[in-house]
């Protein structure tokens, strides 16, 4: 039976190119070979079916008054059925919950991608045979000040923002453990790009794409063991 994954996030999985400068047009997206989602189904073959749902400046329950859109968890339920049966969730969500002005703190690091747990496990019908699917929480990678469009860096606080980010892992984790899903730290293996200091280079996606497709072949070994 062919599996389904739903792979829930931002730019990142969206696959957006990173930019040296602003060219006040819409950003540029990495060919599905590429991006870490498209490179992930090629990698997992046949029985596999990877569903990508990035959004540029997705947070994780968020509210954007400028773009209310963008806020992760009302449209998160209603993916989750659309795309039934689904044999695993992968999240990775948070970097936007860093912008300034929606005022993060390490306290609240975790909140979100908890609730959007929940929402999986309050869903049943989006699993098969009425149990909802397990959930892969991906820790985002960390930004950094970027040497191109350096306007970037301010809008998640600077400083205090990259540190948050690099407290992800940490905190992400702990969820991980407490709601009892699976669990993989992004930042080992993405890096956010010079250009911009948010979005990935190819490397990056080749070697998550790598990381993830070991995980879930840990969860379907079958599966796996036929690629």
């Amino acid at each position: 039976m062919r599996k389904n994954i739903l792979c829930y996030g931002d730019s990142n999985t969206w696959g957006c190119i990173p930019r040296w400068k602003d060219l006040g047009v819409p950003s540029e997206r990495y060919s599905p070979e590429v991006r870490w989602t498209g490179r992930l189904a090629s990698l997992l073959g046949e029985d596999f079916c990877v569903i990508e749902e990035g959004l540029g400046g997705r947070t994780s329950i968020y509210h954007r008054p400028d773009e209310p859109w963008l806020n992760g968890l009302p449209y998160f339920k209603p993916c989750l059925l659309s795309h039934r049966p689904l044999d695993l969730v992968v999240l990775m969500l948070g970097t936007n919950d860093l912008l300034a002005f929606l005022g993060p703190s390490k306290e609240r690091l975790g909140e979100g991608i908890r609730t959007l747990i929940d929402v999986v496990r309050d869903t049943p019908k989006c699993g098969r045979n009425g149990a909802p699917p397990p959930v892969l929480v991906l820790a985002p990678a960390r930004i950094k000040a970027g040497l191109g469009r350096t306007e970037v860096y301010p809008l998640f606080d600077g400083p205090r923002g990259e540190l948050l980010s690099q407290a992800f892992p940490e905190v992400y984790r702990q969820v991980a453990q407490e709601t009892g899903c699976r669990y993989l730290d992004a930042s080992r293996y993405a890096q956010p790009s010079d250009a911009d200091g948010l979005h990935w280079e190819e490397d990056s996606h080749r070697r998550l794409a790598d990381a993830v497709a070991e995980k879930v072949r840990e969860l379907f070994p079958a599966e796996g063991a036929a690629e």
